[in-house]
């Protein structure tokens, strides 16, 4: 036993000492975003060569146009007069005859393209002349992968323009040095609706993204800002993914999606800002039905089944996953079903993969825009796992862990909380097979796989409790009657609040439950103990003040010079006490030896003087 308790705590040094390593190891990463080339986002221009755009068709044009306010729709049917006699009739040939540095207005109307619009020469600017960006639209009809595509150009500036029914994305850049997108919308892609990807310098503004299988705006491998876009009915509202990527999200309302902003496995070097955004009813459910199987000409989009190639946690406002220096403050998020904010990172001792330095500050939770209240089921969700994460909410309501590190805590964990662990490599980011047992994909109540491992603990738990004090009562000098009282009421009733703070989500119950029962095992070690069973006894104490360490971790403040999360240190002891308590109560009874013979003094008195007794 001396010998099985000498081994763990030598590996729960050694594990202490890995982590630590691991910690070293990501603190040492580069932190500052590579240097780029310079390239900022062109400005509108009002003068320089015009190219014209219009539909052969002047009854959708007429349509279109009536929107229009007077005095532009008046000018657009001037400048259609003038587009049919000297003017292109798709936006593709006025793009093949452009030269650098012209501008191209399209004229109200429904355009519709068999091939990717290619855009390679420099500082063109494509404006559609209506209202808003469903004045002039732009479809594929998923004939094409995209319906334009701007590749390896500088200086593009769009305008006012709808781009839609895309089989990748509505409207992609690549490569692109210096590209503004300003008042443009996408609608109905089969992946993205606004993708930038491979590029710097890149403005969106006031932008719109509607029912896209994947992110309505997907930001990656990129510099970009975006300000004041709107997206909803996506799978994921704003995606920023990918090294190397550099954005800035601010005012943005994103609602009416699976997840609002998704910030996942962008590396070491990032930056990432979402400041002051909308995040509101992100709780849209993957429906897997027919629907998916049919061609997407012949979906009805509009019913709100989505198909992405990966699927994302649902009811969640902001998801930073495996993301590092993002800072997100200022964020206003309400009516989350699963949390207005989960973040989590990556356990173990790979480097460069996310879950470091990541800062949460004075984000508003569970109030409207009119100050109403309208609560999220969870303020803030975190795994345990990172280097330097951030936590300054001083109005989260409810938080998991009930306790989070501030922000001058230091506090640096390579492995977080077990049951969180499990969670997140279960329910976490993965293909298009929606997980079982998740309540971020529509798992509820004992169907949850969190609820349905606490209860196999439970169950374990008071198992293995009543057979210590079995092997007790078996021993030599076995304990008195009413002795363990205190500690089966205390193990027993931190066993049923755990399960029911599991089931309710409650994470500062949780906190409670583990302290009951470790402080009930540690009564059960210290009887054990006093009843001869000192190894036994003492390795029952140690497993019961791990439980309080870890209750006092989760409950009351982080401790900053743990490099993992305390459950692991009573979660390591385990299976070893569990073969000792197990052989200690059901083995063979020790045999009580044998008194040695006592040899008797042969009577030397003489028979007058004896007595008989």
């Amino acid at each position: 036993m001396l010998a099985f308790m000498t081994c763990v705590l030598a590996a729960l040094t050694l594990s202490c000492y890995l982590g630590g390593l691991a910690i070293d190891a990501r603190v040492a990463q580069p932190e500052s975003f590579p240097a780029l080339a310079e390239a900022e986002p062109p400005a509108y221009r009002s003068d320089g060569p015009r190219l014209l755009v219009c539909t052969e068709d002047a009854t959708v044009f007429t349509e279109r146009n009536e929107g229009v306010n007077y005095n532009d729709r008046i000018a657009n049917e001037r400048t259609y007069e003038d587009c049919l006699a000297e003017g292109h009739r798709d936006l593709a040939s006025a793009v093949a005859a452009a030269e650098p540095g012209t501008n191209i207005a399209v004229l109200p109307g429904r355009y519709t393209v068999d091939e990717t619009i290619l855009v390679e020469t420099a500082d063109l600017q494509i404006e559609g002349l209506g209202d808003s960006p469903d004045d002039v639209q732009i479809t594929a009809r998923f004939n094409a992968d995209f319906v334009l595509n701007g590749y390896a150009t500088t200086g593009l500036y769009l305008k006012g323009i709808a781009f839609g029914q895309a089989g990748v994305a509505a409207l992609r850049l690549a490569g692109v040095q210096g590209a503004a997108l300003d008042t443009v919308s996408a609608f109905q892609s089969e992946d993205s609706g606004l993708l930038v990807e491979d590029s710097i310098g890149v403005a969106l503004n006031a932008c719109r993204a509607t029912q896209a299988d994947g992110a309505g705006i997907r930001i990656a491998f990129a510099q970009a800002e975006i300000t004041g876009c709107e997206a909803t009915g996506n799978s994921v509202g704003l995606e920023i993914t990918g090294d190397n990527v550099n954005a800035v999200a601010t005012a943005n309302r994103l609602h009416g999606n699976a997840t609002g902003l998704v910030v996942a496995d962008t590396g070491t070097n990032a930056e990432i800002t979402a400041a002051d955004n909308l995040l509101y009813g992100n709780n849209a459910e993957y429906d897997r039905t027919a629907a998916c199987g049919a061609e997407p000409a012949k979906r009805d989009w509009g019913s709100g089944v989505r198909c992405p190639d990966t699927v994302y946690p649902s009811g969640i406002g902001l998801l930073v996953a495996g993301a590092t220096d993002t800072t997100a403050t200022g964020n206003r998020i309400w009516n989350q079903q699963t949390a207005a904010i989960a973040t989590w990172g990556a356990p173990g001792q790979a480097t460069g993969l996310g879950g470091d330095r990541n800062a949460f500050t004075d984000n508003i939770f569970g109030i409207r825009e009119d100050n109403q209240r309208e609560r999220n089921r969870l303020d803030l969700w975190w795994d345990g796992v990172g280097v330097d994460n951030c936590f300054d909410e001083p109005q989260a309501h409810r938080t998991a862990p009930s306790v989070l590190p501030g922000c001058d805590s230091g506090v640096s964990r390579a492995f977080g909380d077990p049951l969180r662990t499990l969670k997140v490599w279960q329910c976490g980011i993965g293909g298009t097979e929606v997980p079982e047992g998740c309540d971020w994909y529509g798992a509820q109540f004992t169907s949850r796989i969190e609820f349905q491992a606490a209860v196999v603990f439970a169950a374990a738990l008071l198992f293995l409790t009543g057979a210590g004090w079995l092997g007790a009562a078996r021993s030599p000098n076995p304990p008195r009657a009413g002795q363990m009282t205190f500690s089966a009421l205390g193990t027993g009733a931190g066993v049923m609040l755990f399960v029911l703070a599991v089931w309710s989500g409650r994470a500062d119950y949780e906190a409670l439950a583990i302290s009951m029962w470790g402080f009930g095992w540690l009564l059960a070690g210290r009887s054990w103990y006093r009843c001869g069973a000192r190894v036994f006894g003492s390795f029952t104490a140690m497993i019961g003040l791990a439980a309080l360490l870890d209750a006092f971790d989760r409950g009351v403040r982080s401790l900053v010079i743990m490099p993992v999360s305390p459950a692991w240190i009573w979660l390591a002891m385990l299976p070893i006490w569990t073969l000792v308590v197990l052989g200690v109560a059901f083995g063979p009874r020790r045999r009580e030896h044998e008194p040695a013979p006592v040899e008797r003094t042969p009577v030397t008195a003489r028979a007058s003087d004896s007595f008989d007794w």
